[in-house]
């Protein structure tokens, strides 16, 4: 069929001619003032819908916190026996560490002693 349009004599009309309506009321077209305007509003009540939800969000987090806090908090009895457990295990440990200072100075004294009999021995 495009062959039969490229190659045809017939004349084919190139320009399309078109009526504008007749109108007798004014257009009225946005101003740049006013389109600046519709954009501002809808970015602020886009703004305003997406800080109304974290609000919510945030109240609910905080409400959820709330439960968490007063359920995880220890009673005294276990805050006292959580105390002795930790004293216990700190008094342990520093008794384990004064024995063995205390052998690792017998240690060093034992060799001083032999040192200073041997030294005694060659003199």
């Amino acid at each position: 069929m495009s062959f039969l349009r490229a190659t045809s004599t017939f004349p084919i009309a190139s320009a399309r001619i078109s009526y504008r309506a007749l109108s007798t009321s004014v257009i009225r077209q946005k101003t740049l003032t006013d389109s600046v305007k519709d954009a501002a509003d809808a970015v602020n009540k886009k703004v305003g819908r997406t800080l109304a939800s974290g609000l919510d969000s945030a109240q609910s987090a905080s409400d959820g916190t709330k439960g968490t806090a007063y359920d995880r908090t220890p009673t005294e009895s276990e805050i006292d026996s959580k105390a002795g457990s930790a004293s216990q295990a700190v008094k342990e440990s520093a008794e384990s560490a004064r024995l063995n200072a205390n052998h690792a100075l017998g240690k060093a004294a034992g060799k001083a002693r032999d040192a200073a009999d041997e030294l005694e021995k060659k003199v």
